[in-house]
């Protein structure tokens, strides 16, 4: 399968996961995904990483646009970001990529020993 299908799968269960299950958990999922669809370890971790990306990115603006609040920009402020609500995003998405990515790798990693 492509990287774009793997992608769409991941986005769609981390989606599903994310909404009843606790934030951790879209990592277990992406780890058992990984192994049970026997993803090549070469291009898993860049599969998950933009999978969580794109699902951290969109969950904290589909949040900020549900409920507009101050919190987002104050945040941005504590870290050296300006005040620029939409890189405090951006730090969420790579933080939530690297998480997912490197459950996606061991899980398609496991697979392969």
């Amino acid at each position: 399968m492509s990287k774009l299908i793997y992608s769409l799968i991941l986005i769609v269960i981390g989606a599903l996961v994310g909404i009843y299950l606790p934030w951790y958990a879209m990592g277990i999922a992406f780890g058992l995904i990984a192994f049970a669809l026997n993803m090549p370890v070469k291009s898993s971790f860049l599969t998950g990483f933009l999978a969580g990306f794109i699902l951290w990115v969109v969950a904290a603006l589909w949040l900020d646009l549900q409920h507009p609040s101050t919190l987002p920009g104050r945040m941005a402020q504590v870290f050296p970001l300006k005040g620029n609500v939409f890189a405090l995003f951006a730090v969420t998405g790579v933080l939530g990529g690297l998480f997912s990515g490197i459950w996606t790798w061991a899980g398609a990693r496991l697979r392969q020993k």
